[in-house]
């Protein structure tokens, strides 16, 4: 069996669901028949009392997922160090969340700033560097990886592309600092998705998948046959997390659904 074929766990990122709690999303995820949810890091949490509703419904973490935006506060690469510290805070918290649920991979937006530090990218990219390698190192969080997200030019002017979030990985170097691939933002900002996978293909710990338009898979005309390909050559074992908006329980059930017809249809390779 190859890694992504038929047993790739199948998960959605709670922030896409709009729910008025994370009990909510819990329910509403495992109600539209995934096995596994990509839970929003809120400091705030339960932890035990979210931890039971996940047991109820006989689902895991997939991952937690790093909530930025709209929080200017939680910005690693800033150059103000009061704003760097309180990043730092909330990555440390973020990870022990992650390991207190189980969650193996915790995603990362170093910043979501659009418009550059006029030093440039260079000092940016040193001050989160700094940031997550002391932050990282002083959580008393178990095994959860950390996997920098590249995200789009209107998103953000840090990382938007691979090719970034490895620069920055090389900074940190650490062993529980990797890579994640989102394909949407993928769609806007590399020359090939595939290409880009395979030469990061050794530090990619996590998937997100939307459509061309944010939507969910199949809706578009995103070429998901040679994504689910590329994955499936280079031997990827990890999530899948739908992270399309608007992730109504509709179209959570008919990205669900797609994306197994279509993980069926990877070419078996000897």
């Amino acid at each position: 069996m190859h890694p992504i074929s038929r047993t790739s766990p199948l998960s959605v990122s709670e922030w896409t669901l709009g729910a008025d709690s994370t009990a909510d999303a819990i329910d509403r995820v495992a109600a539209a028949g995934y096995s596994s949810i990509e839970l929003a890091a809120i400091p705030e949490l339960d932890v035990r009392t979210a931890r039971e509703r996940l047991d109820a419904h006989g689902l895991t973490v997939s991952s937690l997922c790093w909530i930025g935006l709209g929080y200017p506060e939680r910005d690693c690469a800033h150059a103000s160090e009061l704003v760097r510290r309180r990043a730092g805070d909330y990555l440390r918290a973020s990870l022990d969340q992650a390991d207190a649920l189980g969650a193996p991979v915790l995603v990362v937006v170093p910043t979501f700033r659009v418009e550059p530090d006029p030093k440039g990218p260079e000092a940016e990219l040193e001050r989160a560097a700094a940031t997550i390698t002391a932050a990282a190192g002083a959580s008393a969080g178990g095994d959860a990886v950390i996997a920098l997200e590249a995200l789009n030019r209107y998103e953000t002017h840090l990382l938007r592309t691979l090719d970034d979030a490895e620069q920055l990985r090389r900074r940190i170097d650490l062993p529980n600092v990797e890579l994640m691939a989102d394909v949407f933002h993928m769609n806007i900002e590399e020359d090939s998705i595939a290409a880009a996978l395979r030469r990061h293909a050794a530090h990619i710990v996590h998937v997100h998948l939307a459509d061309n338009q944010r939507r969910e898979p199949g809706s578009g005309q995103l070429d998901f046959a040679s994504v689910f390909d590329t994955l499936d050559a280079v031997q990827y074992a990890g999530s899948l997390a739908m992270e399309f908006v608007p992730a109504t329980d509709a179209a959570m059930r008919a990205g669900r659904e797609w994306v197994q017809e279509q993980l069926q249809k990877v070419p078996k390779r000897s």
